[in-house]
């Protein structure tokens, strides 16, 4: 909600500031957007419970194939993959892990 306000300042104050004060303003604000913000204690002692979740959860689709594991805020894994269906379908999926399984998408290729 703050960058939200924080944006809209920006935005107004804009006609204020001189060219190159522009650029900069609105790349630090980009830059501010894409900081990993935490929401919760670190969860990176849970990945091999994060990867056999996911995994759990592909298999109900086919044969699975992990492509990666990643730490991407402190409280969140991610676990990228595929399955193969009995029909050769392939199809990529992305789980979300905290403490327990929070997400889980499956995509035709």
């Amino acid at each position: 909600m703050t960058r939200k306000i924080a944006l809209s300042l920006l935005l107004l104050a804009t006609p204020a500031l001189g060219g190159c004060a522009v650029q900069a303003a609105l790349a630090a604000a980009e830059l501010a957007g894409n900081l990993p913000q935490s929401k919760g204690p670190s969860n990176a002692h849970l990945r091999p419970e994060a990867t056999r979740a996911c995994t759990e959860r592909a298999a109900q689709h086919g044969t699975v194939y992990l492509v990666d594991v990643e730490q991407r805020r402190p409280d969140r894994i991610i676990v990228w993959g595929s399955v193969t269906d009995a029909q050769q379908q392939r199809r990529t999926f992305e789980c979300h892990f905290t403490t327990g399984l929070a997400s889980f998408r499956l995509r035709d290729i």
